[in-house]
């Protein structure tokens, strides 16, 4: 969410919003690989430009052609939202104006 980045002036929410949604992307495809190795991953991250709420992580981890195994998207969902949590928490990915 662009518009509820930051709570103070003197970013680039823009680019920011770029950089945290390619950092977000990556440690969502790096957690994944690293414990569903040969999974297929999909991975989306949408930024919206106005301010309000953040939308939630949503997490669907499949059994078979439609079946989804919802225990394991909680778990991995719990997992996930811990990891992008602290991955982002630095604001490494934050670009000030000068």
């Amino acid at each position: 969410m662009a518009g509820s980045l930051f709570q103070e002036d003197g970013f680039d929410v823009g680019q920011s919003a770029d950089n945290l949604a390619d950092v977000r992307g990556q440690i969502i495809v790096d957690y994944l690989e690293k414990h569903y190795p040969g999974v297929e991953v999909c991975a989306d991250i949408a930024i919206q430009q106005e301010p309000g709420p953040s939308r939630p992580l949503e997490v669907m981890a499949y059994v078979g052609e439609e079946v989804i195994d919802h225990a394991e998207s909680a778990a991995i969902k719990e997992q996930l939202s811990r990891q992008l949590a602290e991955g982002t928490a630095d604001l490494s990915w934050a670009v000030r104006v000068d």
